[in-house]
């Protein structure tokens, strides 16, 4: 019977080394969790910024894409317009119909979406602010171009580093640990085989009796042909529990017989048979 094949200790490594992986990637992430903040925050990434001044407009020049405006806080007191310039006068209202994945978020601030300004190609736009209550207009608006901002995050080697790591051990993870279960479950079926295959070839050993030390010459010589001796159970022998009644085996005693041409006669002289078989046998 062979041994049990050894397997690869790769499962092993692949587990450990995810399990690694996992733990410096969350480590390296709680590092790295403040500069993705900073790419959300208009305070950190916006290009240009416009404070209310009564009696004051302000004009900015915008690149193509989608700008979105916020400012810091509530924006309920603000009433903004954006106009495109054209020849140092004012002409139609700017568009507000683009989309954007970015999100304003700071720490610890909440920022509120003015509007969103559709620039197709570079052009001047006129940024004029009316405010309720001059109190209520403290802070000023961000202009932030969405898309440069997004591609910048993108662009961050050290995140797609950490993101790696993560997925890495997220993968490698339950794979070695998977793979390691199933070596496992192998060798349990092996070893279940090796136990049947003893069981098989040693039959005369589950049917000998425990209390039985040294086997008789008739059972080594049936064992030395290859049979398998008959084995005797146990009779018990418990007294009964009752006087009048006994429970107990009683092991039939064997009839005295007369003698034959290959047994000899157990009577003489002395002790002549009781019945007159033996004349029935003569007469014959």
């Amino acid at each position: 019977m062979q041994p049990a094949q050894e397997h690869s200790p790769w499962p092993k490594r692949i587990m450990i080394a995810g399990a690694v992986a996992g733990i410096i990637g969350v480590f390296a992430f709680t590092l790295v969790a403040g500069d993705i903040v900073d790419y959300m925050d208009p305070r950190e990434v916006s290009e240009h910024s416009v404070e209310y001044d009564s009696g004051t407009n302000t004009v900015l020049t915008l690149e193509p894409g989608c700008w979105i405006v916020n400012v810091e806080g509530d924006d309920a007191d603000y009433d903004v317009s954006f106009q495109y310039v054209e020849n140092g006068a004012a002409t139609g209202a700017v568009s507000d119909d683009c989309r954007s994945d970015f999100q304003a978020t700071g720490a610890g601030v909440d920022f509120s979406e003015v509007s969103k300004l559709n620039i197709e190609e570079t052009s001047d736009v006129l940024v004029s602010i009316e405010c309720e209550s001059a109190e209520g207009c403290d802070k000023p608006l961000l202009f932030t171009d969405s898309e440069e901002a997004v591609l910048a995050m993108l662009g961050d080697a050290g995140l797609w580093l950490v993101f790696a790591t993560c997925c890495s051990g997220a993968i490698m993870l339950p794979l070695g640990w998977i793979l390691v279960s199933i070596n496992k479950s192998k060798d349990s079926k092996v070893m279940l085989t090796q136990q049947q295959i003893v069981e098989a070839m040693n039959p005369y050993e589950q049917q000998m009796d425990p209390n039985q030390e040294i086997l008789t010459t008739d059972q080594l010589y049936k064992l030395v042909r290859g049979e398998v001796p008959e084995v005797e159970q146990q009779q018990a022998n418990v007294p009964s529990p009752f006087s009048d009644a006994d429970t107990r085996v009683k092991t039939p005693t064997k009839a005295k017989t007369g003698g034959s041409i290959n047994r000899a006669s157990s009577y003489t002289h002395e002790n002549p048979p009781t019945d007159e078989s033996w004349k029935n046998w003569d007469e014959s």
